[in-house]
């Protein structure tokens, strides 16, 4: 009788593929239900799914799941997954609570990053890195992973809080104003760059959110006549990933990652489909798709780029990279939040889900990997110092959230009317 892996060998391509996929959702929706359970987010079991199905653990085993690492196709399914997760996320998010919020977000957001800055620098310089590497290495150490910070206060149900827009408008700010130092070093290795460079790089972050907004006041209300006119949600549900997917080539265009446009489509289309009769089925189909099916598989291809060999052979910037990431980004937001007037609890609450790493920074260090600015063990590091602090961020959030509830410091999260709506009706 031949082996399992031997079987899989042995089937079409296609079929492989689907067997692959079928694994993946299985492992996440099962671990992800599983912590659940002891009061995580589905994200934790998500990616510890990863981990157990990665190259690590069961591909040591089964050397035939090599080509699930590899396929192009769930990769491509991944990327769908966080386009598809910031677009539901930002529907999920009121514009108001945003605003209400800016201001405290840019202290937050500025302080969040200055601090593991100054401190990644000095580290990597101590342990002997320079020149692109050492600044990349700083700047991966600040970013706050903005999809999966959005898919963490979804899962804890406090999305519609002052806190989330606190935290959201924060994280918005820190990657848009980290996305042009990365695309600066990146952008610096292939020459010096010159100041007209810069001046490019810096003007298309600004055009795209002056866009936005014009965007919002002149195109959406049409929008809104083209929702009001269909009848069914599933037409509507077509306009909306159309308006993402325009938005997410508008931002790549202008020098932004395509996620940040989908979120901000998600933002406008919130204000626009409000209260439209076809809307609540638009955002159960979005929720299906995107909790249900594409968020996992992302989630779980996080987890397979963990290496553990690779990290044993640099310890020493590990643990430095790790405490500046968890320290340097909860120091950093915590000290401009008191200073503002949120209480204790509350202030730690904000930047426990500040430190959160994951998606953004993965993405930038595979760029980076593949220009050859970081190497493989930097690479792992980044990597399992993203896991890591995405792990601790729900926890330590959840800790701190609900002893600034009990303390009545903050009010508890309460559902939007659009959501009590819908669970009526069903």
């Amino acid at each position: 009788m031949r082996s399992w892996e031997a079987r899989l060998d042995g089937a079409p391509m296609d079929l492989m593929t689907l067997v692959y996929v079928l694994l993946i959702i299985a492992f996440a929706k099962a671990l992800g239900e599983l912590v659940t359970r002891v009061n995580l987010p589905a994200i934790v079991g998500e990616l510890l799914a990863g981990i157990i199905l990665g190259p690590f653990l069961l591909g040591y085993v089964f050397h035939g799941l090599d080509d699930m690492y590899s396929s192009a196709f769930i990769s491509d399914l991944a990327d769908f997954g966080m386009l598809f997760l910031m677009l539901y996320s930002g529907l999920q998010f009121s514009t108001d609570a945003i605003k209400a919020s800016s201001g405290l977000g840019a202290s937050i957001a500025a302080v969040g990053i200055l601090l593991p800055l100054g401190a990644g620098f000095a580290g990597g310089l101590l342990l002997g890195y320079g020149g692109l590497t050492l600044a990349f290495i700083a700047l991966a150490m600040s970013v706050t992973a903005l999809p999966v910070t959005l898919r963490i206060l979804v899962d804890l149900e406090v999305m519609h809080t002052k806190t989330a827009g606190t935290i959201t408008s924060a994280a918005l700010i820190t990657d848009a104003a980290l996305m042009l130092g990365l695309s600066l070093i990146l952008g610096s290795n292939t020459g010096p760059l010159s100041l007209g460079d810069v001046v490019i790089l810096s003007s298309g972050f600004v055009m795209f959110f002056v866009l936005a907004v014009l965007i919002g006041r002149y195109i959406v209300p049409f929008v809104y006549r083209l929702l009001k006119w269909m009848r069914t949600g599933e037409a509507s549900f077509a306009v909306a990933i159309g308006f993402a997917i325009a938005f997410a080539v508008l931002a790549e265009r202008l020098g932004l990652p395509a996620v940040i446009g989908a979120f901000i489509a998600g933002l406008l289309l919130r204000q626009t489909g409000k209260g439209l009769k076809a809307w609540n089925r638009v955002e159960g189909i979005l929720s299906g798709v995107t909790m249900g099916f594409l968020a996992p598989i992302f989630f779980v291809l996080i987890g397979f780029t963990v290496d553990f060999e690779e990290v044993s052979y640099v310890l020493p910037l590990f643990v430095t990279v790790l405490l500046i990431a968890v320290f340097g980004k909860i120091v950093g937001s915590y000290v401009p939040a008191r200073v503002l007037g949120i209480k204790r609890n509350e202030a730690l609450a904000i930047g426990s889900m500040m430190m959160g790493n994951g998606a953004m920074e993965l993405v930038f260090a595979r760029i980076a990997l593949e220009q050859g600015i970081i190497g493989d063990d930097v690479f792992s590091v980044l990597v399992l110092m993203a896991f890591i602090s995405t792990m601790l961020a729900p926890i330590m959030f959840r800790m701190f959230y609900n002893k600034a509830v009990e303390r009545k410091e903050i009010m508890p999260a309460s559902k939007p009317p659009v959501e009590t709506a819908l669970a009526e009706n069903v």
